[in-house]
C-alpha cells in the first residue's frame, strides 16, 4: 500500500521504518516540526511537509499524533475517500469522520520511542473501522507486521487503554520508587532485577492472582505496620503503601479457595 504518515514522533517513528521493511510505501511525512520531519522521510525514502493540504495521494492515511492534536489535523485533511485512521488508545475513531467515509483505528499496544527497536510481531494491534471494508482493510495492514491483531470497539478498547496503564506504566513507577528507596539508604536498584525477572517469567503460565505474595496476600500484619512506620518519613508513599496494601487483601478475599494465597 501507499502510505502517508503524519507525525514524526515515537510512534509515528516506529510505524514508518516496521511498514517500510514490511514492503509498503510511505509516500508522505506531515510534521509540523521540519525537522523531525525531514529526517524521518529521508529515513523511510518518503517525501516531506509541514503543510497538509500539499499531501500527494496515498491508500492509507495513518495519523500518528498526540491525542490532542489529533482533531485539528484531522479538520485539516482531506483524502478523497482514502482510507484514514489515527493511532491513538484512547480517542474516538469519530473524530475523523469528516476526513473520509472510510475512517478507523490503526493502535499499537506498546510503549515506543524513537531510538529502540520495537519487535512488532507480537505487537498487539487494536482495529476498529467506520465500515466492514476498512476494517478488512486495517486488518490487512496490520497482520503485515503482526500476528497479534485484534478487532475492538471503542469502549473496548477504553479498557484496554487503562488496564495497560496499571499494567505498565503505574508498575513502571512502583520500580522507580523501589529504586529510590534503594539508592537513598546506599543499595543498588540491581539487587532487585532477578525478582523482578522471575515474576515478569511466571506470568507466562499464570494468571496475575495465581502468583500474588507478599505480606498483604499473606495477612502479615505486623510486617505491614513495620512497612509502614519505615516510611514515616514520607506520607505520600505510606500512604501509596496502605492503598495498594488495601486493594490486595480486598481482591484476595473475592478469590476462591484455592486462588487465594494466604
Amino acid at each position: 500500500m501507499k502510505i502517508t504518515i503524519l507525525g514524526a514522533g515515537n510512534v509515528a517513528t516506529q510505524l514508518a521504518l516496521v511498514l517500510k521493511k514490511t514492503g509498503h510505501e510511505i509516500v508522505e511525512i506531515y510534521n509540523r516540526s521540519n525537522e523531525a520531519g525531514i529526517e524521518l522521510a529521508k529515513t523511510v525514502g518518503a517525501g516531506f511537509t509541514s503543510d497538509l493540504s500539499q499531501l500527494p495521494d496515498a491508500d492509507v492515511y495513518l495519523i500518528a499524533v498526540k491525542d490532542d492534536a489529533i482533531a485539528e489535523v484531522a479538520a485539516a485533511l482531506k483524502t478523497d475517500n482514502k482510507i484514514v485512521a489515527h493511532t491513538s488508545g484512547t480517542k474516538s475513531k469519530d473524530l475523523l469522520q469528516n476526513t473520509s467515509n472510510n475512517f478507523g483505528i490503526f493502535y499499537p499496544l506498546q510503549t515506543m520511542t524513537k531510538a529502540a527497536k520495537v519487535d512488532f510481531k507480537n505487537v498487539p494491534i487494536l482495529i476498529e473501522g467506520s465500515n466492514r471494508q476498512t476494517t478488512l482493510k486495517l486488518e490487512e495492514l496490520a497482520r503485515c507486521i503482526s500476528k497479534n491483531v485484534h478487532m475492538v470497539d471503542e469502549q473496548q478498547r477504553q479498557w484496554i487503554h487503562v488496564a495497560a496503564v496499571f499494567a505498565n506504566n503505574f508498575t513502571n513507577h512502583m520500580f522507580g520508587i523501589s529504586e529510590q528507596l534503594l539508592l537513598s539508604h546506599g543499595l543498588p536498584f540491581e539487587i532487585l532485577k532477578p525478582l523482578i525477572f522471575n515474576f515478569i517469567q511466571n506470568l507466562e503460565n499464570h494468571s496475575p492472582s495465581e502468583i500474588q505474595t507478599g505480606p498483604a496476600i499473606r495477612g502479615d500484619f505486623k510486617t505491614i505496620e513495620k512497612h509502614i512506620q519505615l516510611l514515616g518519613d514520607d506520607t505520600r508513599l505510606q500512604k501509596v503503601y496502605q492503598v495498594i496494601t488495601e486493594s490486595i487483601i480486598e481482591q484476595a478475599s473475592k478469590l476462591s479457595p484455592h486462588q487465594n494465597n494466604f
